[in-house]
């Protein structure tokens, strides 16, 4: 058992020194694929990630009529906390309002000479519990006499949404592309070994070396390119984002990008492990059609 895993092993090995220009174009073209496909992978989960964490603090707001009275919207206050969906409601009179935006326009504007009365409205904000029911929230706010008004950036999370979903599909179908491109590079790159082994091969078969037997030496140079491939593409994939979550934290704190290492250590370990199915199932297509069309 041992002495034929080492027999494969060599083999391989050598195959690998029979044709190491093919060899390393297609190491080269697998570590391209996977780290094209590592970042989308981990584009498209920090989008997720940033419209997910937004939603969740989506705040709508109300409007009342300015006529309302503190008393009465103290009980609107109450009333629109108790719908369902709601988390938490924060009331700002007018009159604080007013003195918020004088404190921040003040100075830039004569406000006392264009404005003489207070013209902004009491203020409801709100924060639901799920941004899914921000729809049916707003409808029944909307719904109380005393509302003149209601806004909540919905619309916006929805485009978001939908561009990751854009950003997603087209992620899909350029890494199926870059895989088969990939594959095909694989088998041909072996199919190069296998058409130079030819009269090993027809030896082997002659003392009676079963099928089995002779395609596992070139499967194991596929799975060794795809490990060679699979590991590069880790490092600079690893390296590469580190880099850019350094950079963007410093720019941007409040962004939310993933940096939970298990999620992406899993991200690299599927990102390997495709490397290492696809030299393994290229090593295999190339030698069965080149079993298959012996006589």
């Amino acid at each position: 058992m041992f002495s034929s895993i080492e027999f494969f092993i060599i083999e391989a090995f050598r195959s690998f020194r029979r044709s190491a220009l093919m060899t390393m174009v297609a190491i080269v073209t697998i570590t391209v694929s996977l780290t094209v496909f590592g970042f989308f992978l981990l584009s498209i989960i920090n989008m997720g990630n940033i419209v997910g964490t937004f939603a969740s603090r989506l705040d709508l707001v109300a409007y009342t009529s300015k006529d309302l009275s503190l008393e009465d919207a103290a009980a609107v206050q109450l009333k629109i906390g108790k719908l369902p969906g709601v988390e938490k409601v924060e009331f700002t009179s007018k009159t604080e309002a007013w003195k918020k935006f004088k404190g921040d326009f003040g100075s830039k504007l004569a406000l006392e000479e264009i404005v003489h009365e207070n013209p902004l409205p009491h203020t409801f904000a709100v924060r639901v519990r799920n941004p899914d029911m921000l729809p049916v929230v707003a409808k029944s706010i909307s719904d109380l006499e005393v509302i003149d008004e209601v806004r909540y950036s919905g619309k916006l999370i929805d485009q978001m949404r939908s561009m990751v979903g854009a950003v997603r599909a087209a992620g899909i179908v350029l890494v199926v592309l870059l895989s088969l491109a990939t594959l095909l590079i694989v088998v041909n790159t072996i199919r190069l070994t296998v058409i130079a082994r030819e009269t090993d091969i027809y030896i082997m078969k002659l003392v009676g070396a079963t099928n089995t037997f002779v395609k596992w030496p070139f499967i194991i140079e596929g799975i060794m390119i795809g490990v060679i491939g699979g590991i590069a593409s880790f490092i600079i994939l690893k390296l590469s984002y580190d880099s850019a979550i350094m950079q963007i934290s410093a720019a941007l704190p409040f962004l939310p990008v993933v940096t939970d290492q298990r999620l992406l250590w899993f991200v690299y370990l599927v990102m390997t492990m495709t490397g290492v199915g696809l030299g393994m199932l290229g090593g295999y297509i190339s030698v069965s059609r080149a079993l298959k069309n012996e006589p």
